[in-house]
């Protein structure tokens, strides 16, 4: 099966980290997954490392999602990788925003199980 080899997830809730790395190994048992809960230690990663994926939270303390896309792109990184939005943001406009951001391919309600895990298997 083919997948995701390098995942990047980027949320500053520790326990989320923990289960969605659980769901996404279960589809994905040889990806190499990173957590971050540092949206700019994520960011310099990634400038470094370009993951098959990225999973991004919005509501974060210090640099939010939105923060984290623009930051991304004004440091001149080629985003070359699917971006998913996973976030328990039931906001319309946030819904919407992801929807209609370039580089987003997708907005995902938490939690991330391997169902939902299945359908990003689905969209590669």
């Amino acid at each position: 099966m083919n997948g995701y080899h390098k995942i990047f997830l980027v949320d500053d809730d520790k326990i989320f980290l923990l289960t969605a790395k659980f769901s996404l190994k279960r589809v994905f048992p040889n990806a190499d997954i990173q957590s971050f809960n540092n949206a700019e230690e994520a960011i310099s990663r990634l400038i470094k490392e370009k993951p098959d994926l990225l999973l991004l939270d919005l509501n974060m303390p210090v640099m939010d999602g939105w923060t984290f896309l623009e930051e991304l792109e004004q440091r001149g990184s080629a985003v070359t990788f699917p971006i998913y939005i996973v976030s328990s943001s039931i906001d319309p406009s946030d819904i919407s925003r992801a929807n209609e951001h370039d580089h987003v391919m997708g907005f995902i309600e938490k939690p991330l199980d391997e169902r939902k895990v299945k359908v990003l298997m689905e969209k590669k």
